[in-house]
């Protein structure tokens, strides 16, 4: 293997060793100007946009039916997150080989289990705009409430993941009301939400936009056969495990639809499978009453759609087999939706992450505690409570982990 082949294989990785590799170099360099927090923090104190804070905070009305709108939603999406996340508990439990861990880590690293590869430049822009605007709320909300802000910075989780805060001043904290504390706490992670809802909004607009104008080419798809129901027509025909369906009657597809609408044939007609091998299986459809609700075909069969070419991008926008051609309209326009995509899974996937109250530093833990309060008068039986939660949800979290998958195969 030449050393291009090597580089383009694993682009991504070498440019995410050679960013982290300067940041801790920029860290170390600096480390003077740098406070260090429970041996993993890096903590550079500025006055870095407290005046833009303190103008924006002037709009108290607005900021605060914001605010309480955020409280509101930290609420929800606890339940919300249980409601998603028990079910599918139970279902990597019980199908522990072939369901999929519901939470993963997002890195720009790719090949490695457990974790969601994101191309570099996409998670640093991505996590800049989030983290900043999230710790900007929290700023906004607290200075509103007369909560004066002591600094605001940058940072480095274990030198080399970055992070942004403001500091409140603690007294003036404690002394506001649990509603007010609440709202401060509340408003960082619901302007992730908000923000991720509004990036997916133009990530949508703009894939649409793309292949409205042909900026893109689509590639075909192919059908990866999961699993094959016994004693149906697709095992009746000895179609295998694990094939690659390339052609459906002869004939590629390059969508769900297309496939969706080559395989909704009359129950009795044939359908004819092409596999990645060449081998064509003749498969005589059947009508089964207890799956379809419609008079559509039944095979047998599940599978997922794959694409047929390697993705530009760890996950490619507007779809997995879709490419850009080849002028500077094209891939400019495809870049930013890649962008625009991976911002709103990043705000989302944190805004909601950091409502849970998990391994105590996340806000989530401290909102529990403020709505614990409400009942709870006791301080030592608040603690006590608050802690009994974020242990719960802890260990609930790391059970939906690929660490969940890999014990639940053992049991």
């Amino acid at each position: 293997m030449s050393l291009a082949t090597f580089f383009y294989a694993n682009e991504n990785n070498i440019l995410a060793l050679i960013v982290f590799a300067i940041v801790i170099a920029f860290v170390l360099w600096n480390r003077k100007k740098f406070s260090i927090e429970g041996k993993i923090l890096f903590i550079y104190r500025t006055k870095l946009g407290l005046k833009i804070m303190q103008r924006l905070s002037k709009y108290k009305r607005i900021i605060n039916v914001y605010a309480i709108i955020g409280v509101i939603a930290a609420v929800a999406s606890i339940g919300f997150m249980l409601y998603l996340l028990i079910p599918y508990l139970n279902l990597m439990m019980s199908h522990p080989s072939s369901t999929p861990a519901a939470l993963d880590l997002v890195l720009p690293v790719s090949g490695v289990p457990g974790i969601v590869g994101v191309p570099i430049f996409y998670w640093l822009i991505a996590l800049i705009v989030v983290v900043a605007l999230h710790e900007g709320s929290h700023g906004i909300v607290a200075l509103s409430k007369k909560i004066k802000l002591k600094a605001s910075g940058f940072g480095f989780f274990l030198a080399f993941l970055p992070l942004a805060f403001v500091e409140p001043n603690e007294k003036q904290f404690e002394k506001a009301s649990r509603f007010d504390r609440l709202k401060v706490l509340s408003a960082g992670s619901f302007t992730n939400i908000i923000l991720g809802i509004l990036f997916l909004v133009i990530y949508l607009l703009l894939s649409n936009y793309i292949v409205a104008i042909h900026a893109v080419s689509f590639a075909p798809l192919a059908l990866q056969v999961i699993s094959v129901v016994p004693n149906s027509p697709a095992a009746n025909a000895s179609l295998p495990v694990n094939a690659t369906i390339t052609q459906i009657n002869g004939q590629q597809f390059s969508t769900v639809l297309q496939a969706e609408s080559k395989l909704s044939v009359i129950p009795g007609r044939y359908i004819n499978l092409t596999t990645s091998s060449g081998v064509v299986y003749d498969i005589k459809t059947t009508y089964n009453a207890s799956i379809n609700t419609t008079n559509h075909s039944y095979i047998g069969i599940y599978a997922g759609f794959i694409a047929t070419e390697p993705a530009q991008f760890l996950i490619s926008p507007i779809s997995q087999n879709a490419y850009p051609n080849n002028n500077a309209t094209s891939q400019t326009l495809y870049w930013f939706d890649g962008l625009f995509l991976w911002i709103a899974i990043i705000s989302l996937g944190l805004g909601l992450a950091n409502f849970l109250p998990i391994f105590y530093i996340t806000d989530g833990c401290k909102i529990v505690n403020e709505l614990l309060g409400y009942t709870i008068k006791d301080k030592k039986l608040l603690w006590n409570a608050t802690n009994g939660v974020i242990i719960f949800f802890s260990v609930f979290f790391l059970f939906l982990t690929p660490l969940g998958t890999l014990l639940f195969s053992h049991l």
